[in-house]
C-alpha cells in the first residue's frame, strides 16, 4: 500500500513538474515574440530567450549548425525597426522530456508587403532549451510554398540598374541583402520611385 501511494505521489509529482514547466516555455515564447514584434530588443524578455551563443539549422538538423551571438544591435535586427518586423509563433507541440517546442512561425515586414510579398514568410520552427530555460537550438523548417524573393524582387531590381544603378548597387551586392539602418532608408527611397514610375506607366496606358 504504501509502495503504491508512493507510486501516485510521485506520479502527481511529475504531472505538476510537468504543467510548471510547460506554462512557463509558453510564458517565456509569448513574452519573447511580444518583445520581438515591438522591437526591444534590449528588452530581458527577448535578450534572456536565447543563450548568448546559440545554434540555427535551417531544413534539417545536421551537422554543427550556425552558430549565432546575441547582438541587439545586429544589421537584421536594424532591417526589423526600419520595415516594422511582425512575427507569429503557434505553438503545436511541447515535449518536456526533450525540453522541445514546436510550432509555426510566420514573418512578413512592410518590405515584403512593398515588393509584394504581403503573406511573407512561414516555416515550422523548433525550439530546443537547455536547464535554464534558455534556447541553445533552433530549428528552421521553411515552408515549401514559399515565394522566393529573389524571383520577386528581379523586376525591381532590374528597373534600378536602368534608373538608380548606383543606390541598387551600393544596396544589393552579389544578389543580396546587406541589412542595415541606412540601406533600409536607400531602399524606401528606390522603392518609392518605383512604384511612382510603374503607377505612371498605368495611367498612361488607361488613357491611350
Amino acid at each position: 500500500m504504501k509502495k503504491q501511494n508512493l507510486i501516485i505521489l510521485g506520479f502527481i509529482f511529475c504531472s505538476c513538474f510537468n504543467n510548471d514547466k510547460e506554462a512557463t516555455l509558453r510564458q517565456k515564447i509569448d513574452k519573447y515574440f511580444l518583445a520581438w514584434n515591438n522591437q526591444a530588443f534590449t528588452h530581458f524578455d527577448f535578450s534572456s530567450f536565447k543563450n548568448d551563443t546559440s545554434y540555427t539549422w535551417h531544413g534539417k538538423k545536421e551537422g554543427k549548425g550556425i552558430q549565432s551571438i546575441f547582438n541587439p544591435n545586429s544589421g537584421w535586427k536594424q532591417w526589423d525597426k526600419a520595415w516594422n518586423g511582425y512575427y507569429t509563433y503557434n505553438i503545436i507541440k511541447i515535449d518536456i522530456d526533450s525540453m522541445k517546442v514546436i510550432g509555426e512561425f510566420n514573418e512578413t515586414t512592410d518590405f515584403l508587403k512593398i515588393i509584394g510579398m504581403p503573406e511573407g514568410y512561414s516555416a515550422k520552427v523548433t525550439f530546443w532549451f537547455d536547464d535554464n530555460d534558455r534556447v541553445n537550438n533552433t530549428l528552421y523548417a521553411w515552408n515549401v510554398t514559399n515565394r522566393k524573393m529573389k524571383e520577386v524582387i528581379e523586376p525591381i531590381v532590374e528597373w534600378a540598374k536602368v534608373n538608380d544603378f548606383i543606390r541598387i548597387n551600393k544596396i544589393y551586392l552579389n544578389d543580396g541583402f546587406i541589412p542595415n539602418t541606412e540601406n533600409a532608408k536607400e531602399w524606401k527611397i528606390l522603392l518609392a520611385e518605383y512604384n511612382k514610375t510603374i503607377l505612371s506607366s498605368k495611367k498612361r496606358i488607361e488613357n491611350n
